[in-house]
């Protein structure tokens, strides 16, 4: 992890407006989980405090703290009530549950899953009929990205290429209730997404997944993409421990 200079003894960092602390606590994901992959960053170790990191990466605690619960979700970090953040690196117990869903106060993760299950699989469906030269290029596009970014260990960027392919089709199938229903569940969903990285000796489960499906999408075959989705959903609810039936 690359260190930066403190903000000085009178300066306080203000909270930005949420896209951006957004994209700052996505910065600061980034830079850790680069400083874990490369063993800066140990196994087991603690990590500093909020108000530590607050000050090298000069931004606010709440920015801080939005970070540390993604990694915490990538199963990269676990954080105990009262205690300082512990690096788990790369998960070797594959079959543990590491992670903590953040959304328990509205549902819990089986509902999200059971919601994509039904939406998505019909999805797939109806953009199997639709499919042109640019959306199967978009969509070949972001799988390819989220293998480089797997490949970099970027798991915040791969979830994020994940979204984005299930969005592009969810968009492709013409049902606007759908993608509005999609869109507003956005960080729900994405939480979703990135459950399963946690898993860590699974990355590439995903990725194959996406293969099948492009490969029935370009086909134009709605009963294999559907088939396809239903069966990736079913798996990526498996992978954080879930048991989904179709």
């Amino acid at each position: 992890m690359k260190k930066q200079s403190a903000k000085s003894s009178n300066q306080r960092a203000v909270s930005p407006p949420s896209d951006v602390a957004g994209r700052v606590s996505h910065k600061i994901v980034r830079e850790l989980q680069d400083a874990i992959a490369h063993a800066e960053l140990k196994a087991g170790a603690f990590m500093p405090s909020e108000r530590e990191l607050a000050a090298t990466f000069k931004v606010s605690r709440s920015s801080v703290r939005e970070a540390l619960s993604i990694l915490e979700t990538l199963g990269l970090l676990a954080i105990e009530p009262g205690r300082r953040a512990r690096v788990l690196g790369t998960s070797n117990e594959p079959d543990k549950r590491l992670t903590r869903w953040h959304y328990a106060s509205k549902f819990n993760e089986n509902d999200v899953y059971e919601l994509r299950l039904i939406l998505e699989s019909r999805a797939a469906r109806l953009a199997a009929q639709k499919m042109t030269p640019k959306t199967i290029a978009d969509l070949a596009a972001s799988l390819a990205s989220m293998k480089d970014n797997l490949r970099q260990g970027d798991l915040l960027a791969a979830a994020n290429d994940d979204y984005k392919f299930h969005d592009i089709i969810v968009n492709l199938s013409g049902n606007r209730l759908f993608a509005e229903i999609h869109r507003l569940n956005r960080e729900a969903i994405l939480e979703s997404q990135k459950l399963p990285f946690s898993r860590h000796q699974r990355l590439w489960e995903p990725v194959q997944e996406h293969e099948k499906i492009l490969q029935a999408l370009e086909q134009r075959d709605p009963d294999g993409a559907s088939y396809l989705m239903q069966l990736h959903l079913i798996r990526a609810a498996d992978r954080v421990g879930l048991t989904l039936k179709a």
